[in-house]
C-alpha cells in the first residue's frame, strides 16, 4: 500500500461519480467509481521506474465497466409492466456500488473488485498483479436461482450487495471462507459461499447458496387515498446492504465455532431499515481425497429487533479533510470567478487497510446557477489525510532469511505423505530438497536421515514420522539403484545430478549449493524456482513476487495429476512469497 509517512497529494480524475460510496480501498489498490468507469489507483513504488504518465505517487488505470459481451449478459428485451424497471433493458449501466472482497479470494490470493451497475448486473474484476492487467471474469447474476417462471426476470436482477467481513480462520487454514450477500429484485437476500477453482488463474468461480431470506412483498391497492409515501414504502426495492463486524460465540470444540453479525437492509427513503441476524457455524476438516482444508459452513438468517448496531463503515472521517476541502473550494471559485458560491459534494470516504490513511472523494459545483459542461470537463478529486503514524511492524516488515525459509520448505516436504509423489515434477522436488539438505546438513539430523534415505544411502529404506509415513523413494523418483551414491558433485551425491535434464542439450543439471541458480554440465544457465528449487527452463511459466521480485513456477500454468500431489500441496501451502510475504504477480 502507499507510503503513509507523508501526506499524499490530491488525485484529479475525469468524470463525476454516480453513487454515494464511490471509493473503496483494498490492501493493494484504491478504486474510485466515476460514472461508467472505475479508476484503479495503485501505489507507485519509489524503486520502480515510472511506466505511465500522471501522478508521481500513483499508477492510475481506467476500466470501462458498462460494456458487456453478448455471452456475458445478452441483450434484454423490454419487460412487461409487472416487471418494468429502469434496469437491464433501459439503463446506461452507470455504477451503483463498488466494493473490494476480503483478501485471499482472487488470483494469487488478492482481493477482487465487485461492481454493481444500474442495469442491475453484478460483475467481478480480477488482476494478476501486473500493472493495468484487469479482467471481468464473472457475472454473478448468472448464478442466481430463479425458481418460478413468472419471477425469473425479477430474481435474475441484483439490487444491492455486500461482502461479509473477513472471517478468522482456523490455525490449519490461512484463508477463511468468503461470503457474499446479494439482494434481488424480488426482495430476497441470498448468501453465497464464493470460491475459485484455482487461485492461480483468472475466472473459475463457484457459488454455493448457503441461506436466503425473503421479505414480504405486499401489493398495494391503488386508490385515491394512498399517499405517495405509502406507495413508495411498499414498492421500493432493496437499495443497500451493510453488516457489522463478526462477534465470535462460544466455541463448542477445537474444530468448530460459531460467528454472528447483524445485517442492515435499506428499502429506500420512505421505509425504516430492517435488520437480520446472520449466524455462521463452521466445522473445519479435510475434504476426502484432497489435501486442501475445507470449511463446512452452515448459515442461517432471522429477523432481528436490535437497530442500535455498529456497522462496519468507518467512523466519521470528513473533519480530517476540512482544511484541504476549503483550499480546493477556494481554487475552484477563483478559477471560474464564482465569488465563493461553491458547493462541494462528497461521494464517500474510505480507510486504508492498516487504518493509518483516509481518502475522500469529492466534486465541486457552482451553488447559485445552472451548471453545464461537457463530460470531458467533469472532475473528481480524491483527497488524503493521515489518521495515525504506522507502527514499526507495519513500516518495517522484516523479511525472513533464505536459510529460515529453506528450513520451512524442507520441513514441509520431508513431512509430506509418500503417496503424494506422483509426477516427474514431484520427483524433482524431492531430490532437490534432499540435495539442499545434504549440501548444508547443519544439525538437522532428522532431515539428513530423510535425505540419505531418499538416495538409498541409509541403512534402512523406511523412516516413520508421527502422524504418518514420511516421503520415501519410489518409482516416481526414478532412482538408479546401481548409482554409486558416494560420488559427489559440489558436495552433493551424483545420484541427484540426473534428476533434471537440460531441455536445450539434454545434459544433466547438477544441484549446486546455491539454490537460486542452475547450470547444466554444458554451461546453459537457468533460474531455480524459489519454492520448489526446480530449474525454470521454459518462458511464460513463471510468476514473480510483487514485493521482492523473486521468481517462482506458476502452478496455474503447469499440469498436475488428479488428486493431491506434492507439487499441488507445496504451491497451495506457500501461496504468498515465503521470503517477504508479498503477493505474486503474473
Amino acid at each position: 500500500m502507499a507510503s503513509s509517512t507523508h501526506t499524499l497529494d490530491p488525485v484529479y480524475l475525469p468524470y463525476w461519480p454516480t453513487c454515494k460510496n464511490a471509493v473503496t480501498w483494498s490492501p493493494e489498490h484504491l478504486a474510485v467509481a466515476a460514472g461508467e468507469v472505475v479508476h484503479i489507483l495503485t501505489p507507485r513504488e519509489s524503486s520502480h521506474p515510472q511506466l505511465y504518465a500522471g501522478n508521481t505517487q500513483w499508477d492510475t488505470f481506467t476500466l470501462r465497466v458498462n460494456l458487456f459481451e453478448q455471452e456475458e449478459w445478452p441483450y434484454q428485451t423490454l419487460a412487461p409492466l409487472r416487471d418494468f424497471s429502469l434496469g437491464e433493458e433501459l439503463s446506461d449501466s452507470t455504477i451503483v456500488s463498488i466494493a473490494w472482497s476480503p483478501a485471499g479470494l482472487g488470483i494469487y490470493r488478492r482481493s477482487i473488485l465487485a461492481i454493481l451497475t444500474s442495469n442491475l448486473v453484478l460483475s467481478f474484476w480480477e488482476s494478476d498483479g501486473r500493472l493495468g492487467m484487469w479482467k471481468r471474469t464473472c457475472i454473478v447474476n448468472q448464478n442466481l436461482p430463479t425458481g418460478e417462471s413468472d419471477k425469473v426476470r425479477r430474481r435474475r436482477r441484483i439490487r444491492a450487495f455486500c461482502w461479509f467481513p473477513q472471517m478468522t480462520s482456523f490455525e490449519a487454514s490461512r484463508w477463511g471462507p468468503q461470503l457474499l450477500a446479494v439482494a434481488d429484485d424480488d426482495k430476497t437476500i441470498l448468501v453465497f459461499h464464493v470460491q475459485k477453482h484455482s487461485t492461480a488463474a483468472f475466472g473459475g468461480w463457484s457459488f454455493e447458496l448457503m441461506a436466503k431470506h425473503a421479505f414480504q412483498n405486499a401489493d398495494l391497492q391503488l386508490t385515491g387515498m394512498n399517499s405517495l409515501r405509502a406507495m413508495l414504502s411498499t414498492s421500493s426495492p432493496i437499495s443497500k446492504l451493510e453488516t457489522t463486524d463478526w462477534e465470535a460465540q462460544q466455541e463448542t470444540d477445537s474444530i468448530s465455532r460459531t460467528d454472528v453479525l447483524t445485517m442492515e437492509v435499506s428499502l429506500g427513503q420512505c421505509t425504516e431499515p430492517k435488520h437480520l441476524s446472520v449466524q455462521v457455524e463452521r466445522a473445519f476438516g479435510k475434504t476426502a481425497g484432497n489435501h486442501r482444508p475445507s470449511h463446512n459452513l452452515k448459515v442461517s438468517m432471522i429477523d432481528s429487533q436490535s437497530p442500535d448496531i455498529r456497522l462496519t463503515n468507518q467512523p466519521l472521517l470528513e473533519p480530517y479533510f476540512e482544511p484541504a476541502i476549503i483550499k480546493l473550494r477556494s481554487e475552484f471559485s477563483e478559477q471560474f470567478d464564482l465569488g465563493g458560491k461553491v458547493r462541494v459534494r462528497t461521494w464517500g470516504t474510505a480507510m486504508s487497510f492498516d487504518k493509518t490513511m483516509a481518502a475522500i472523494c469529492i466534486s465541486c459545483h457552482p451553488s447559485d446557477m445552472i451548471e453545464y459542461g461537457i463530460p470531458s470537463s467533469q472532475r473528481t478529486v480524491v483527497l488524503f489525510a493521515q489518521l495515525q503514524q504506522p507502527s514499526i511492524s507495519e513500516t518495517q516488515m522484516p523479511n525472513k532469511s533464505d536459510t529460515a525459509v529453506h528450513e520451512e520448505i524442507l520441513s514441509f516436504i520431508t513431512q509430506a505423505p509418500a503417496d503424494w509423489v506422483k509426477t516427474d515434477m514431484d520427483g524433482k522436488i524431492v531430490h532437490n530438497a534432499a540435495a539442499l539438505v545434504l549440501s548444508n546438513p547443519k544439525d538437522h539430523s532428522a532431515m539428513v536421515t530423510w535425505a540419505t534415505s531418499i538416495l538409498g544411502q541409509g541403512p534402512g529404506s523406511h523412516t516413520e514420522s508421527k502422524g504418518g509415513s514420511r516421503m520415501q523413494p519410489n518409482d516416481a523418483m526414478d532412482l538408479d539403484a546401481g548409482t554409486d551414491a558416494s560420488i559427489e558433485h559440489n558436495g552433493v551425491p551424483a545420484a541427484l545430478a540426473t534428476e533434471e535434464t537440460c531441455e536445450i542439450c539434454e545434459a544433466s543439471i547438477p544441484f549446486s549449493p546455491s539454490s537460486d541458480a542452475a547450470k547444466c554440465v554444458n554451461g546453459h544457465q537457468f533460474t531455480r524456482c524459489g519454492l520448489s528449487f526446480v530449474a525454470i527452463q521454459e518462458p511464460g511459466i513463471c510468476k514473480y513476487c510483487a514485493k521482492c521480485g523473486r521468481q517462482f513456477l506458476d502452478p496455474g500454468k503447469l499440469e498436475f495429476e488428479n488428486g493431491p500431489s506434492l507439487s499441488q500441496a507445496l504451491f497451495d501451502k506457500f501461496d504468498v512469497c515465503p521470503y517477504c510475504q508479498g503477493k505474486f504477480r503474473g
